[in-house]
Formats: C-alpha cells, sequence, structure tokens
C-alpha cells in the first residue's frame, strides 16, 4: 500500500450510546409488529376452528388493511 491509496480514519467505538439506542429502538419496534402479526395469526386461527365447529359456512370478506391474507 502507499500512501496515496490509503487513507485514514478516526477509530470510534463499536458500542457507543447512538448505536446501542437504535439497536434498542429496532428491537422494540420489530417486538411491536411481532406480537401483531401473532394476534392476527391467533385471530385466524381462532375464526377456522370456530367457524368449523359451528358448521358456519358464511363466506366473510375482510378488506381492512390488518387482515392476516393481505399481510402475507
Amino acid at each position: 500500500m502507499t500512501i496515496a491509496t490509503t487513507y485514514s480514519y478516526s477509530e470510534r467505538q463499536i458500542f457507543d450510546l447512538k448505536t446501542f439506542i437504535e439497536a434498542i429502538r429496532f428491537i422494540i419496534n420489530n417486538s411491536i409488529l411481532a406480537f401483531i402479526f401473532l394476534f392476527l395469526t391467533i385471530e385466524e386461527l381462532e375464526w377456522a376452528l370456530f367457524s368449523s365447529k359451528e358448521g358456519i359456512t358464511d363466506k366473510v370478506i375482510d378488506e381492512t388493511s390488518w387482515n392476516i391474507k393481505t399481510l402475507i
């Protein structure tokens, strides 16, 4: 390596406060989204079990943005 092809940079700590806060924020956001997705999945399974047990043959059309079939 020559001096012309190298560059200098100041070393920074890997675990600085900004990186730590971003990691915590990422974990919290994804935990909230995972909880919502889990709730939607359980609701869909519960409705399938209930409707098959009760013999309900109605076709349910759910056009909301929170419908699990539109999320997948």
